[in-house]
């Protein structure tokens, strides 16, 4: 290992059998590394920041968690030029991990240690940072309710944002906002959810911007105005699968664009969801940062 090692693991993230799993990947591991747990919100982002003021010269650093964790960690190392971040899955979702054929590629964290890295971008929002999608609406409705259920013995892991998904559907159809995209009116009014993406998946595998590239220094921002509730039934799949860009259910329902900066005002506080985390307030800043962070990328794992 020609780099020092540190694993950032946030065991409230996925599954309860997370830690049990990272042991056995720990006791794989051919060297030396260090191993630091969450336990609160925003405490992935502060281990990250005192690993790189502290730690010089190259270091990789793993986010072992949920999208998140790994939002957390690659904003609190994305200063260090000589800092790589990686993630090793366990979230609900794990949804970045898509964007490269899966989380399979990314379980074996020994394969990390010497894999190379590619420069990807992040997002600013109100001082936090994200590496995948931000949410408004519904889908920041559903992360809210998954977040309660993502534990639950029966209701836990993916079948959460399905819940929650369910749960928003009745109760959170609207939310009124105004948005603007690099100074340019971009939606006012009523819409059922928008995502301002980096990635293309939330959720477990909802494809919300199918369009999206998380290096070309964009956001991906698509609005997706309200309709009938007994449209619902036949929406929803297309929508999960990406397909509501050009389906003919969806005309004159959705709005996409790109920018490299987008404004968010609402009446009242809204919930905005960044990779799967809550933040609420009534103005919210988005800014791309470019490349920002190395992101380490195994090789795919052969074909058996």
């Amino acid at each position: 290992m020609n780099t020092k090692a540190f694993l950032i693991f946030n065991p409230a993230a996925g599954a309860r059998s997370a830690a049990a799993r990272l042991q056995v990947q720990l006791d794989a591991l051919p060297g030396a590394y260090t191993l630091l747990e969450t336990a609160a919100p925003g405490d992935a982002a502060r281990l990250a920041r005192t690993i790189c003021a502290r730690e010089r010269g190259p270091k990789r650093l793993i986010a072992c968690g949920g999208d998140g964790t790994l939002g957390e960690v690659a904003g609190g190392a994305m200063d260090d030029p000589e800092a790589l971040v990686g993630v090793w899955p366990c979230g609900s979702g794990n949804d970045y991990a898509r964007l490269y054929g899966g989380e399979q590629r990314f379980l074996d964290l020994a394969r990390q240690l010497d894999a190379p890295a590619v420069p990807v971008d992040l997002v600013s929002v109100n001082g936090r940072v994200a590496i995948n999608v931000v949410n408004l609406g519904l889908e920041a409705q559903a992360a809210a309710t998954m977040l309660r259920f993502r534990h639950h013995p029966l209701l836990g892991g993916r079948r959460a944002y399905l819940l929650g998904v369910l749960d928003a559907l009745t109760s959170h159809l609207r939310t009124s906002c105004s948005i603007t995209a690099d100074g340019w009116p971009f939606h006012q009014g009523d819409l059922f959810t928008a995502s301002f993406a980096l990635g293309q998946y939330i959720g477990g595998g909802y494809r919300c911007a199918p369009r999206a590239v998380n290096d070309d220094g964009l956001l991906d921002v698509c609005a997706i105005l309200p309709f009938a509730r007994l449209k619902l039934p036949r929406m929803l799949p297309v929508y999960k699968k990406g397909r509501h860009l050009d389906n003919r259910m969806f005309e004159n329902r959705v709005r996409y664009g790109r920018a490299h900066e987008v404004a968010i005002a609402t009446p009242s506080p809204a919930s905005l969801c960044l990779d799967g985390e809550i933040i609420s307030g009534t103005s919210f800043a988005l800014r791309v940062l470019p490349r920002a962070v190395r992101f380490i990328l195994p090789p795919p794992p052969q074909a058996p």
